[in-house]
């Protein structure tokens, strides 16, 4: 089904139809034990699929005393590449607790047919709360990356300490929220499983669209039954912005890099390139030689070419701290390609007529 005939499909039906659909059709299990413990919930994004093994690979180096199982959801009905995702999982990280899902029955080919991203990011919720078997679930970006070796650990230990609904890593400001709305980000978020299919149906869980301080605001899965059901909830005691590294709008800039599209956060690429080198082969090194060898602001990469004109030269900073963190937490120092790849985006950002590199030793790594 092509954009057109989806956008032409969504319009027809409208999203409180398909609110209502999936009201019928999506249940919670009968009431059974909970085991002590978190599960981690994991939505795999379609266009980004290649790309798992590199959260897997986070997870793996936490602590992971309480963990019993890793579900990861991908956001289509589409049971043949769930298996080629399952298949080129790394076989180091095959010892992880890992159950696969996707879309099941009709409700999840309305959800696919609806296209809207709000939609997948409650049905992944869904489809794995459906199955999940412990006390509590922590929901896990896939473009989140820890890296400090407690970060599920210990919001699960406040979590039973404290007796909470919710428990997370940050606070979200999206849309109009403020910190005095005391919403928790959903992006790193703790929960009490069983409290939450007593009191709530599946489809409570999905964005709902509430009018706040006199405007219309659009909140994610759980926001809004932070706000209207006085959930009781905390921030992680001494939590911090280096125990984590969130690349958001990854997947919506590929995308629209794929596609050909204008690329507002065009140095968002950089993480991605960065990521594909891990575990993918992406060589950094030819990122680099084309960055020293662009004219401009304009980089060609892959056949495509992206704008840099609106990106401010601090974001190199930004992309150094986090890209040196993330090498030291998955290969215990700073890679030199990696470095040498930063200090290429520096200049290229700054707009340097001497871009030429000065070579280094290589020191490149792949994650086996």
């Amino acid at each position: 089904m092509n954009r057109d005939t989806v956008k032409r499909l969504r319009a027809a039906v409208g999203r409180d139809s398909v609110r209502q659909m999936l009201r019928v059709l999506l249940r919670w299990p009968k009431d059974a034990p909970l085991d002590d413990g978190y599960s981690i919930i994991l939505g795999v994004p379609w266009h980004l699929r290649h790309l798992l093994s590199v959260n897997l690979e986070c997870i793996a180096r936490t602590d992971r005393s309480n963990l019993r199982t890793i579900h990861v959801v991908l956001d289509r009905a589409a049971p043949r590449e769930l298996e080629e995702i399952r298949s080129a999982v790394p076989d180091h990280l095959r010892i992880l607790p890992i159950s696969f899902h996707c879309y099941r029955g009709l409700a999840g080919r309305i959800v696919e047919m609806a296209d809207v991203s709000t939609f997948y990011n409650g049905m992944n919720c869904i489809t794995a709360l459906q199955r999940i078997d412990t006390r509590h679930a922590i929901l896990h970006d896939f473009d989140l990356y820890p890296l400090v070796p407690d970060y599920f650990e210990r919001m699960h230990r406040q979590m039973v300490r404290n007796d909470l609904d919710f428990c997370g890593v940050e606070l979200t400001r999206f849309d109009g929220l403020t910190d005095d709305d005391r919403i928790l980000g959903t992006w790193g978020l703790g929960m009490n499983v069983q409290r939450l299919r007593r009191s709530f149906e599946p489809v409570d869980i999905l964005h709902r669209i509430r009018r706040i301080r006199g405007r219309h605001v659009t909140l994610d899965p759980f926001s809004d039954i932070q706000h209207t059901h006085a959930a009781s909830r905390e921030l992680v005691d001494g939590v911090s912005p280096e125990d984590f590294c969130h690349v958001k709008n990854l997947c919506s800039s590929y995308l629209r890099f794929n596609t050909g599209r204008h690329v507002t956060l065009a140095w968002r690429m950089h993480y991605l390139w960065y990521l594909e080198s891990i575990h993918l082969g992406r060589d950094l090194d030819r990122i680099t030689a084309s960055m020293d060898a662009a004219e401009g602001l304009v980089l060609e990469v892959d056949g495509r070419t992206l704008d840099f004109a609106d990106t401010h030269p601090t974001c190199a900073n930004v992309l150094e701290s986090e890209l040196f963190r993330m090498d030291r937490f998955l290969f215990e120092s700073v890679r030199s390609d990696t470095r040498t790849y930063v200090e290429a985006f520096r200049r290229f950002l700054s707009g340097d007529p001497d871009r030429r590199s000065k070579p280094e030793p290589s020191n490149r790594s792949v994650l086996q």
